[in-house]
């Protein structure tokens, strides 16, 4: 065998001659120019939302002490509420007080409007501006509640949208503005209207609560920002740097953000040094790759070709020697033709265990449903032998046809018609025994008679029903239903209206179902049925074990007849 040189030093080195120079080109070159450059541009964020907060606080601070000094020993105010609407001082003031109005909504930014409210005779001046905040103002006054929150600048809500809004209150009128925050928005956005390939802003302002909950816009409502960072990532992945300062006159935050691909953008590029550096390292990453291909990738791929090989049921292949490999590969190629030798015997071995335990399993789980059931029959021939022949005879005949069935089904799997008519001789016999307690039903499509079920999976579920649904004194409907779900699925239900399963019963049936222990409350043909299912089709088999309103047991058995469980 050839002398072949480690895998682990040939990695070794080939790393060591791409990472020397990949630390040396990346650490000291222009990362800290362009580390140092985000810095400056998150700072400007800072800078740029703190002076449009400032901006905003100075006009809102205006607007407060202007209408304050509006209305400030003004006669025309009062004349309002003072006169009648007959009087022609009353639409002198009137016309006074608009025009005053309008002069001062002039001089602020567009979407505050600026209102006067006499509730005593119900005029209301800009009230067709916004109707809804109108009304809320109209019904906060007339309803006499707390005003004293809204003498500052405050966030109020109407119809979902949110509004700055503050009020005075003079006597017998009240004086005050609004702005929805849409609009307070609206200028800063068209200043910073940088929009993306997707039609998306990449640089724009928002408009929080004290909580950090976006307000404004209102595509960003379910945004939540931490002031303690300045970094977050929305719901289409997207990261944005942003900044934000609260204002001095209310109780909400402005935010400017900018999206992380455009501050990069913003960046100085690297310089020409790092462009030959970055020629350099890819340079060596192609070295790097070769090698990786030659000596790993290459002998790999032959391996994992070999192994699907043998995973299609060629258990006889064996891989060959490579060439030009690492010794550890050659090692591994030689473990690995052993191993296939060894487990090939195994699992031979192995499998003809199974068939045999298995045959045997089902074999004895069968035959364990039908004989607590004989002794039964009997004593109810005997019962009938001396005070009626007839029904004697009629018992004899369904015993005799039901027990032909038990002896003679030897095949793992009958049709379900035919076990559907041994669940009829058997529901004969019980009510033969059982006259006045119970009424049956057997339902099935014609189209899924011929398939293959085990047999005398269905005769436990009926039984238990018989032995413990039925109520005293009462008729008990039992129905047993079979229906196509789908192509190569059906359903098999059993189902009465009587006592239904007890809390304990329910509890030991998941029990067993889940972890396959077995409790006093069950029955042994239901752990036996439940068991063979299992057995059979696998996962291929839903069983449900449940109570139905307003009383009654329902036991769900739902059957994959194209994919069952090899034994």
């Amino acid at each position: 065998m050839k002398e072949r040189v480690s895998l682990n030093i040939r990695l070794f080195l080939v790393t060591m001659c791409i990472a020397v120079p990949v630390i040396a080109a990346l650490f000291f070159t222009g990362i800290r120019e362009r580390t140092s450059a985000k810095k400056e541009r998150i700072n400007e964020l800072h800078a740029d939302v703190e002076v449009e907060m400032s901006r905003i606080d100075t006009q809102l601070k205006f607007l407060r002490n202007s209408l304050a000094n509006l209305v400030m020993d003004n006669a025309e105010f009062k004349h309002i509420a003072d006169e009648d609407e007959e009087d022609n001082d009353f639409w002198l003031a009137n016309q006074t007080v608009l025009e005053k109005i309008n002069n001062q909504t002039a001089e602020l930014d567009p979407g505050f409007t600026v209102f006067v409210y006499y509730p005593e005779n119900g005029v209301f001046y800009n009230y067709k501006k916004d109707i809804g905040v109108s009304e809320f103002v109209r019904r906060q006054i007339n309803e006499q509640a707390e005003l004293s929150a809204y003498r500052q600048w405050s966030t109020i809500w109407c119809a979902g949208q949110p509004y700055l809004f503050f009020l005075l209150d003079y006597n017998n009128y009240y004086i005050g503005a609004w702005s929805s925050y849409e609009n307070l928005l609206q200028g800063l956005q068209q200043n910073t209207d940088k929009t993306g390939e997707a039609g998306i802003l990449q640089e724009k302002y928002l408009i929080c609560d004290e909580n950090g909950q976006v307000m404004v816009p209102a595509e960003d409502k379910d945004t939540w920002l931490s002031f303690g960072r300045n970094m977050y990532t929305d719901e289409e992945k997207n990261s944005w740097y942003y900044a934000g300062a609260i204002s001095e006159l209310s109780d909400f935050y402005l935010v400017k953000q900018i999206s992380k691909t455009t501050l990069e953008e913003q960046l100085p590029a690297i310089g020409s040094e790092i462009t030959v550096f970055a020629a350099v390292i890819l340079l060596l990453f192609v070295v790097y790759g070769v090698c990786l291909y030659l000596w790993i990738l290459t002998p790999m791929a032959y391996l994992k070709k070999s192994m699907e090989i043998i995973q299609q049921g060629e258990l006889d292949y064996r891989i060959p020697e490579l060439d030009n490999c690492s010794a550890e590969f050659d090692a591994v190629i030689q473990e690995f033709n052993y191993l296939m030798d060894h487990i090939k015997n195994l699992k031979i071995q192995m499998y003809e265990e199974r068939l045999a335990g298995k045959e045997t399993e089902l074999q004895y789980l069968s035959r364990q449903i039908q004989p607590h059931f004989i002794l039964n029959t009997l004593n109810t021939i005997y019962n009938y032998s001396e005070s009626d022949v007839k029904t004697t005879k009629q018992l004899i005949r369904l015993t005799s046809g039901y027990y032909r069935y038990v002896v003679n089904v030897n095949s793992r799997y009958v049709q379900l018609g035919q076990e559907l008519e041994h669940i009829q001789d058997y529901m004969r016999l019980q009510k033969m025994r059982y006259p006045n307690a119970f009424n049956y039903k057997v339902t099935c499509e014609e189209t899924i008679k011929i398939v293959p079920i085990p047999p005398f999976i269905i005769e436990s579920f009926v039984g238990n029903a018989i032995k413990h649904g039925l109520k005293p004194g009462k008729m008990t409907e039992i129905q047993v239903n079979v229906s196509k779900l789908e192509e190569f699925r059906i359903l098999i239900q059993v189902k009465d209206n009587g006592t239904g399963f007890s809390d304990d019963s329910l509890d030991a049936v998941e029990e067993f179902l889940e972890k396959g222990i077995v409790s006093e409350e069950l029955g042994v043909g239901i752990c036996n049925s439940v068991a063979r299912l299992r057995l059979i089709y696998g996962d291929k088999c839903e069983i449900r074990i449940y109570n139905q309103e307003p009383s009654g047991a329902v036991v769900d058995i739902t059957l994959n007849l194209q994919k069952t469980k090899a034994v």
